[in-house]
């Protein structure tokens, strides 16, 4: 498994000792599961064939309370929905530790891996957007793709390139009349 969000400022090597920390982990969809009554700093990771990536960081002193009404609940729940793994890891914090001490160890894991949904305050609507384009480009390459076809076609049945051109043209225009 490998984490995607390398740069060249040496966050790979944190990113190889982060999978070598034994961290307890759980999907989303266990978090009824999660402990209680434990000071932990987690993490949220989503994974998508070998591509794995923290996407937010926090601390909570009851993990399970805080996976009930998580104010990032929304985003989660959408990325396991468009085939993301959606894990939830842990580390628990020594006994005695404060509450401004957890949220300190928090801040500096946000500072060194920058996961989107800590950064972002409106990262749904971000995710929309991404679906968004990837289904523009799905039906680009399906008029390309239908559009060669036709030109194949064509060709086969022996038209001259410039009937073909014109063909092309004629396609082209019916399309941007569309679109207007």
């Amino acid at each position: 498994m490998t984490f995607t969000n390398d740069c060249p400022c040496g966050r790979s090597q944190i990113f190889t000792a982060f999978e070598e920390m034994a961290l307890e982990e759980m999907a989303l969809s266990a978090s009824h599961l999660l402990p209680d009554q434990k000071k932990v700093v987690y993490f949220v990771t989503a994974m998508q064939g070998e591509s794995k990536k923290i996407i937010y960081i926090g601390f909570t002193p009851n993990l399970r309370r805080k996976f009930k009404d998580h104010n990032r609940k929304m985003e989660f729940e959408f990325l396991d929905r468009m085939g993301y793994q959606i894990n939830i890891s842990w580390m628990v914090l020594p006994e005695g530790t404060r509450e401004k001490q957890g949220q300190v160890i928090q801040g500096h894991y946000v500072r060194v891996f920058e996961p989107k949904l800590n950064i972002h305050q409106n990262i749904f609507a971000a995710v929309q957007v991404e679906q968004l384009k990837k289904g523009i480009e799905n039906l680009e390459q399906c008029k390309y793709d239908s559009l060669k076809k036709q030109v194949e076609n064509w060709e086969q049945s022996r038209d001259d390139k410039d009937t073909i051109i014109k063909k092309i043209w004629e396609v082209g225009r019916d399309c941007l009349m569309v679109n207007i």
